[in-house]
C-alpha cells in the first residue's frame, strides 16, 4: 500500500537558511504583534483544546482565530451516509466564541480521505450527496464562519489529469465544477465569511511545487472570470526545508495571487525539523531561523492578511502522529511549532514574532 498524503507531506527535511533579524518584542502574545501590522494569527486545533487545560490557555494568550483541524472535514463529518457529526465542529466554535475569537472552517470539500460508504458510487449519486452535504453544512454554520477553505487541495499533478487535478470522488463526477459549483453556492448560502481557495505544496521549488504552482493560477484565472467570490487563497506552508526552496520564486508567486486583487492566508504554517541535529537547542533554532526566512519577506507583502500555525504546541503536531512519525528518518519526537510539548515558548515563536512586527502595515 503507498503512503497516504499525510505521510508523503512528512518525508523530507533538511538544512537551514540563513538567519534573518528582526525587532524583537518580548512576551508580547503573538496575536498581538499581527494584529499591529493588521494581520491575524491563529491556530488549528480539535478536542484536545477543549480537554487539556494548559492547550486552552496557549491559545487564549496567543491566538485570535481558531481553526478546525478535523471537525469540519468531509470523512470525520460524515462517518455514515445518513449522519452529520457536528460535535466537535459545535465545541469548538463554541469555545471560539466565549474567547473572543473568529472562527475558520476547515473545509468543505477535499478529493482525498473519502469515507468508504462514498465509494463505488456513480456520479449522479456523487453529486445529489455534494449539494446535501454543502446545503446542511454551510447554512448550519453561516455567518457563524469569518472564512471556509471551501476547496482544499485541488491539485495533484501526478494525477495524470487535465489542469494539474486532484483525482478523488468530486472530481471524478464532476470535473473541475465541482470546485465552481461550491463557490457559486456557497456565496449564496453564507454571505458574510471569507470564501478560500486552498492549496498545498506551493512552496516548493521541487518538481511537484512548481507544477503546482503552473496549474493553479490558471484555475484562479478560470473562477475569476466566472465571477465567483473568490476572496482569499489559502498557501498552506507546511515548510521542508530539505526539499529544493527559492524564496524569490515563491515571492513572484504571491505577488501574482496579490495582482488579481485577492487576499492570502498562510494556512498550515510549521517547520518539519526530521533532518535537523538531534540535540534539541541546535533543533529548535534552526527550524526558528528558516521559519524566519521564510516569513520575513513573506509578510512584507501587504495581501499576506493572515498565519495560522498548524496546532500550536509541539504535543499535538500531526508529525507526531503515529501514521507520519513512522516515517520520519529521525528517531526522536517532532519539534516542528513555535511552543514545545510543555506549552514553552521555543525560538520559533521569537522568530514568528519578529517577522509579524517586521511585516509593516496592510
Amino acid at each position: 500500500m503507498g503512503l497516504s498524503r499525510r505521510a508523503m507531506l512528512a518525508l523530507a527535511g533538511g538544512v537551514a537558511a540563513q538567519p534573518v533579524f528582526g525587532q524583537g518584542g518580548g512576551d508580547l502574545p503573538l496575536w498581538a504583534a499581527a494584529r499591529r501590522n493588521g494581520i491575524l494569527f491563529g491556530a488549528s486545533a480539535a478536542w484536545e483544546i477543549l480537554r487539556d487545560n494548559d492547550y486552552a490557555s496557549l491559545h487564549r494568550k496567543h491566538s485570535r482565530l481558531l481553526v478546525t483541524d478535523l471537525a469540519m472535514k468531509f470523512d470525520y463529518i460524515r462517518p455514515r451516509e445518513d449522519v452529520f457529526s457536528f460535535e466537535q465542529a459545535d465545541a469548538l466554535l463554541a469555545f471560539a466564541r466565549e474567547n473572543g475569537m473568529p472562527f475558520r472552517a476547515h473545509t468543505l470539500f477535499w478529493n482525498d480521505y473519502p469515507p468508504p460508504w462514498l465509494k463505488g458510487k456513480n456520479a449522479r449519486e456523487i453529486e445529489r450527496i455534494f449539494e446535501l452535504h454543502l446545503e446542511i453544512v454551510a447554512t448550519r454554520y453561516a455567518g457563524a464562519v469569518q472564512s471556509w477553505d471551501v476547496v482544499n487541495e485541488p491539485l495533484w499533478p501526478d494525477s495524470g489529469m487535465p489542469g494539474g487535478f486532484r483525482r478523488g470522488p468530486w472530481y471524478d463526477a464532476m470535473g473541475e465544477n465541482y470546485i465552481f459549483r461550491a463557490f457559486e453556492r456557497m456565496a449564496k448560502i453564507d454571505t458574510t465569511a471569507k470564501l478560500v481557495l486552498n492549496e498545498a505544496f506551493t512552496e516548493q521549488d521541487d518538481r511537484l511545487g512548481r507544477n503546482v504552482r503552473q496549474h493553479f493560477l490558471p484555475l484562479v484565472d478560470r473562477m475569476l472570470d466566472r465571477g465567483l467570490k473568490l476572496d482569499a487563497i489559502g498557501l498552506q506552508a507546511h515548510l521542508k526545508p530539505g526539499l529544493a526552496f527559492d524564496i524569490d520564486a515563491f515571492l513572484r508567486f504571491i505577488e501574482e495571487i496579490a495582482r488579481r486583487r485577492l487576499e492570502i492566508y498562510l494556512t498550515e504554517f510549521d517547520v518539519d525539523d526530521q533532518h535537523y541535529a538531534h540535540e534539541i537547542a541546535i533543533r529548535d533554532a534552526d527550524v526558528a531561523r528558516f521559519g524566519e526566512n521564510f516569513l520575513t519577506p513573506v509578510l512584507k507583502n501587504k495581501a499576506v492578511k493572515a498565519l495560522i500555525t498548524w496546532h500550536l504546541s509541539d504535543r499535538y503536531t500531526w508529525y507526531r502522529e503515529p501514521g507520519v512519525a513512522a516515517h520520519r528518518v529521525r528517531n526522536f519526537p517532532a519539534r516542528p511549532l513555535p511552543f514545545d510539548e510543555d506549552m514553552r515558548e521555543k525560538p520559533l515563536a521569537a522568530a514568528i514574532r519578529r517577522a509579524l512586527l517586521a511585516a509593516g502595515p496592510r
